[in-house]
């Protein structure tokens, strides 16, 4: 593996930017900059599913991305890949130096495509890549909301965005919802629509068959619950858009009017807002019935134990967690924000309004008393077969091979998908 950093962080070996490493690619035809402002979430499960097809085809990958333990455990999970290259970006305080980075790297003529993630980051690629034309996909991992149209300020900076975005080739959605919610807030992408390309993700499938056998007890054992206690679990990054603090009230009104059994709600992730959302458990007086997890990079085992995973989300682009949650046989309740609400269409999952606390509270309830684990379990074969990855990596191969106006030959497969539980 070859790492690079231009500030030589750690002990960690580094390259010169300038000259391909000598056993690397040392031409521009097959070699991918990865581009991302953060390596956690979505984005990172968005590139363990996709990326090993792309590199089974003769992709190559530099990622640059936020120095820090994220990007370093992030590296360390595509070891077993073939000629990876890392290149973390300092952070000071609100000041990262992504676009100078990327076009120094851009510069050395090595990569034939682009691929950002995320809005934020490519803009960045964008002012990066002003005048050497590198051809650019950038994958949209958000969604525009009616904030952001509003005050005086509101309108022009959606038309200059448009603008901005109107200098990639394509811009990949994750889904229908999400492609409609950029042309409609995006009037600029609107008069070429055809330069908006709908890629749904998905999962692995086959990693989600081997869990049929195997007894999960880790998170009862380690938060000594009862047995008979109904597991509910909110996996994911801790900030405002999961909707956490919906589910707290839910919780709330759940003390008033308790269901019969025993229930434990687990929260599994991190993210700016952790320590403010342990706060708010303690002053609520939540402790009894919430406990906090660490961040798990592979969800399986946990999913598999849960009697519920709950997701309470304000808005999404579209989230692959429930895709998980389905795939092992356990039941989803979710909101109808946009893109949550494209996911559990058409599943044995509950909705309900996004940020309506009392219908998630009646919701849970409900989902304890009156389980739906048995439609859950009978969903699973159908879940796994909607959801395979195949054909997205398939589209995103095709799509990386139109834009980089090369042909690929089939080498030597990625490694592995996901990493496994330590």
């Amino acid at each position: 593996m070859i790492e690079t950093n231009f500030n030589q962080h750690h002990d960690r070996p580094s390259s010169s930017l300038a000259t391909p490493p000598e056993h690397g690619i040392v031409s521009g035809e097959r070699r991918i900059l990865c581009v991302m402002r953060c390596v956690v979430g979505g984005i990172r499960t968005y590139i363990h599913y996709n990326y090993p097809t792309l590199a089974e085809a003769g992709f190559r990958f530099t990622f640059v991305g936020p120095e820090g333990q994220s990007f370093e455990t992030f590296s360390d999970e595509l070891r077993g890949w073939e000629e990876p290259e890392f290149v973390g970006v300092p952070v000071d305080g609100k000041r990262f130096r992504l676009c100078s980075t990327v076009r120094r790297l851009l510069r050395t003529g090595r990569f034939t495509l682009i691929h950002s993630q995320g809005i934020n980051t490519g803009i960045q690629a964008v002012l990066a890549n002003a005048g050497l034309r590198i051809p650019h996909v950038m994958t949209s991992h958000d969604v525009f909301r009616p904030v952001h149209a509003q005050g005086f300020w509101g309108p022009p900076k959606l038309w200059l965005l448009g603008w901005i975005l109107s200098q990639i080739d394509t811009i990949v959605t994750v889904g229908e919802e999400a492609r409609r919610n950029h042309l409609e807030y995006l009037p600029r992408l609107a008069k070429n629509p055809g330069r908006v390309a709908t890629i749904r993700p998905g999962i692995d499938s086959k990693w989600y068959a081997e869990m049929d056998k195997v007894n999960c007890t880790a998170l009862r054992e380690r938060f000594h619950l009862d047995p008979g206690a109904f597991l509910i679990g909110f996996l994911g990054r801790f900030m405002e858009q999961k909707g956490f603090l919906s589910l707290l009230d839910a919780l709330e009104s759940l003390r008033n009017d308790p269901p019969r059994f025993p229930y434990h709600v687990v929260a599994v992730g991190n993210g700016d807002f952790e320590r403010e959302y342990r706060r708010q458990v303690q002053r609520r007086g939540l402790n009894s019935v919430v406990s906090f997890h660490d961040f798990v990079p592979d969800p399986r085992a946990t999913l598999r134990e849960l009697d519920l995973l709950v997701m309470p989300s304000l808005w999404e682009a579209l989230p692959v967690l429930p895709m998980e949650a389905m795939a092992v046989g356990t039941p989803v309740l979710g909101t109808d924000c946009i893109g949550l609400h494209e996911v559990l269409t058409g599943t044995p999952s509950t909705m309900v309004p996004a940020g309506d606390s009392a219908a998630l509270a009646r919701a849970l309830k409900s989902a304890i008393e009156n389980p739906f684990s048995e439609m859950a379990e009978r969903f699973c074969p159908e879940a796994r077969r909607r959801f395979e990855v195949k054909a997205s990596s398939a589209q995103l191969l095709q799509l990386f091979r139109q834009n980089a106006h090369v042909k690929i030959e089939p080498r030597v497969a990625a490694q592995p998908v996901l990493p496994r539980n330590q």
